[in-house]
């Protein structure tokens, strides 16, 4: 028996739109998109927002049974999906950068290595910030939140209807410089002690040459760069949730304004 109603490939197409934008939103979100999740777990979680956040878009679909026109909306749903998520990694590229700045300040470029699970590269600073970003993120409800974002995104920009304006390149060159003011703001605690620590062994070995300074001021730096790190956690866990909650949604507001 055939089914001709226009209403199945409408919701069928409806459905492939907003479980496009919501998939390659989750796809680039850091660790989730690692190893340590398996794919059929990624799919299902996709499948299951797409599910539950598919009522909120109020778009007439039966136009989206044409191949043209559907044509044209997934194309713009890729892209729209492709912002979104890289506007959400944005987020988290800014701590994998202040922790990047602060971990070849103490030296540890040297012992840079690959890591499977979070599909990073970088030193043991970089799994530590981004360990506290993530437990940050889950305990100030930042997933409820970036749901939230995504269901935003549905009614301000419903599937299909994205297109670039041109005020899209400001937002560009805005959410570049928030990512790396954010990245400094971050970093400045221990990355700033590293530099005053720097300029003051380069004073010492102007007053006395003789003194290798390399080889004494190298394990000072790193006790320094710890002690630091260790006074400033309440305020490192403080900007990690203003980054994780309103910055999160900062972001996703802004490349949503840009595509109206």
């Amino acid at each position: 028996m055939e089914v001709s109603t226009p209403l199945i490939p409408s919701s069928v197409a409806l459905f492939v739109l907003v479980v496009t934008r919501i998939g390659l939103v989750l796809s680039l979100l850091p660790g989730f998109s690692g190893s340590a999740v398996p794919l059929p777990a990624r799919v299902a979680l996709a499948v299951v927002l797409t599910l539950a956040l598919t009522p909120f878009v109020r778009v007439e679909a039966t136009a989206l049974s044409q191949p043209t026109v559907f044509a044209v909306a997934l194309a713009r749903e890729l892209v729209t999906g492709l912002a979104l998520g890289l506007a959400v990694a944005a987020v988290f590229a800014a701590i994998e950068m202040a922790a990047s700045l602060i971990g070849y300040q103490l030296g540890f470029g040297l012992a840079a290595t690959f890591n499977p699970a979070l599909g990073t590269h970088g030193t043991a600073l970089n799994t530590l910030y981004l360990v506290l970003a993530a437990l940050v993120f889950f305990g100030a409800n930042g997933h409820h939140l970036l749901i939230a974002a995504l269901a935003r995104s549905l009614v301000l920009l419903p599937p299909g209807t994205a297109l670039p304006d041109s005020e899209t390149p400001a937002a560009v060159i805005a959410l570049t410089g928030a990512m790396f003011s954010d990245a400094l703001r971050i970093g400045l605690p221990v990355a700033g002690s590293l530099l005053v620590a720097d300029i003051g062994l380069g004073l010492l070995n102007r007053m006395v040459p003789q003194m290798s300074v390399f080889f004494v001021g190298l394990p000072a730096k790193i006790l320094l760069g710890f002690l630091v790190l260790l006074l400033s956690i309440p305020f490192l866990l403080q900007l990690l949730a203003q980054a994780t909650t309103d910055g999160l949604l900062g972001v996703v507001t802004r490349v949503l304004l840009a595509a109206r």
